[in-house]
């Protein structure tokens, strides 16, 4: 995606942004309540400019300050709890769930909206229409907070259930896949380099997006085609060959310009890299199977996950709509059918190779995709004879072995 949409996703998940933005407008609010002074009517003044608007502000300030704290602290228990319970890779997305986020930074705004309102009225710096502009704000801020706190208990019941992490963790991979639908090969075609100009990362650490847009007109600027070597989600050293361009004479400049294409960070990040939210799926299936928690309903919650994600990718609907057109001088690969069906399975297979249940249902998964789509019956061949072998010497009987084994009759 975008580079620069990329960048505000990201920058739109951190708990401080949204919180310090509500705080900005709530600040603004209290000071600029004194500029529609002139338009207030001289009755509206008289009734609601009275000093029962500090006693709201008052209120205001002293209650919202400890539900921000207790917002926080439980925000804090519901990351504990999923990194724990689940996997911390899917903890971080607990800070940067929407509705806690707002729900954190309404109780913010408010309470420094009121501390501001609060502090100018003591200073005189209202008349009797500006505290009546407040009165209005007031309710109207009393009113949100009221609904933030009903959603955020509503909130609180599902943001540490391991339930509601895999829907998470399943909305994230199924929006990438979407996104690879739509561009299979990143905005590009079909081909390769084996020689030319290699473009090398500038740091160590992963691929977290690649702009295609900004690859297509650096690749134009320069007269060059270009060929993805590091998609999302590859790790790469300092001076590891990210890119190839199919001639030798490139400007410092234009070089910049596509190295500035790939965002490189310490972590993989879920939104251009659909098989790192197959890998946490098959994270939190692990950590239920593993004999301190013994939760395989857990495991094959997630195997439903992974039917359902692989499913709509390798059968899209018909006709797409809207999709860009593709670059012919930018060169990259599509996903490997294998590699997604070893990220979300093979785990699960291998940890749950002593429980039948589990193997049972993955077994049906298995089928069930190779049914639904010919890419996929290979690797789901050798995941499900991997799974018999490995079945055959864990299951503690040969009663267990032979009902996984005849599953599929």
């Amino acid at each position: 995606m975008d580079r620069w949409l990329f960048a505000w996703r990201r920058l739109k998940r951190r708990m401080w942004f949204r919180a310090a933005l509500y705080a900005l407008v709530g600040v603004a609010a209290a000071l600029l309540a004194a500029a529609g002074a002139p338009w207030v009517p001289d009755a509206v003044a008289d009734r609601l400019g009275g000093e029962s608007v500090e006693q709201i502000l008052t209120i205001l300030a002293s209650s919202l300050l400890a539900v921000a704290t207790f917002s926080l602290g439980a925000m804090v228990t519901a990351y504990t709890a999923v990194s724990s319970g689940a996997t911390p890779r899917a903890a971080a997305l607990v800070t940067g769930d929407e509705g806690a986020q707002k729900a954190l930074a309404t109780f913010v705004g408010a309470f420094l909206y009121a501390i501001v309102g609060v502090t100018a009225i003591n200073a005189n710096y209202y008349g009797p229409e500006g505290r009546a502009i407040i009165f209005i704000v007031s309710l109207c801020v009393v009113a949100l907070v009221a609904f933030r706190l009903l959603a955020w208990i509503g909130r609180l019941s599902d943001l540490a259930r391991v339930g509601h992490m895999i829907g998470m963790v399943e909305k994230r991979a199924a929006d990438a896949l979407a996104d690879r639908v739509r561009r299979p090969r990143l905005g590009g075609v079909a081909g390769a380099l084996k020689d030319g100009f290699a473009v090398v990362a500038p740091g160590t650490g992963y691929v977290q997006n690649v702009d295609p847009d900004r690859l297509d007109s650096a690749a134009r600027a320069l007269d060059c085609s270009v060929h993805v070597l590091a998609m999302p989600g590859a790790f790469v050293r300092r001076g590891d060959t990210i890119a190839r361009l199919d001639r030798e004479d490139c400007a410092d400049k234009g070089l910049r310009r596509l190295v500035s294409a790939f965002t490189i960070g310490h972590s993989r990040s879920y939104d251009q890299d659909p098989r790192y939210g197959l890998i946490v799926l098959a994270e939190i299936a692990t950590r239920a199977l593993s004999p301190g928690v013994n939760d395989p309903g857990t495991a094959i919650q997630v195997v439903g996950a992974g039917v359902r994600l692989l499913d709509d990718w390798a059968r899209p609907p018909e006709e797409l709509t809207d999709l860009p057109e593709p670059s012919p001088r930018v060169f990259a690969s599509v996903l490997s059918p294998d590699d997604l069906m070893t990220d979300i399975f093979e785990p699960i297979a291998f940890h749950g190779a002593g429980d039948p249940a589990v193997l049972i249902r993955l077994r049906k998964a298995l089928a069930t995709l190779s049914v639904s789509s010919p890419e996929l019956a290979a690797p789901a061949a050798r995941i499900d004879a991997r799974l018999l072998a490995r079945a055959e010497t864990v299951l503690p009987s040969n009663q267990d072995f032979e009902g996984v084994a005849t599953a599929l009759d």
